[in-house]
């Protein structure tokens, strides 16, 4: 069982990868600041967006500011 982390990140596109993955999310824009669960194996930070679950790759399309 992997163990998540509450956290918080900010939308930051550093990769073309990521630039796709966020275009997926609708309304959701570079800069915004969001609370959520991060895994630490691979990277991935999950959140509520609009009522949808979503998620944002750390270091491709977000960044941790708060774990």
């Amino acid at each position: 069982m992997v163990k998540t982390i509450k956290a918080k990140a900010r939308v930051k596109v550093t990769t073309d990868f990521g630039y796709w993955c966020l275009a997926e999310i609708r309304g959701l824009k570079e800069g915004t600041e969001l609370e959520g669960k991060y895994n630490p194996v691979n990277n991935a930070f999950d959140f509520s967006w609009q009522g949808q679950d979503a998620m944002l790759w750390i270091g491709q399309n977000g960044e941790l500011i708060k774990e």
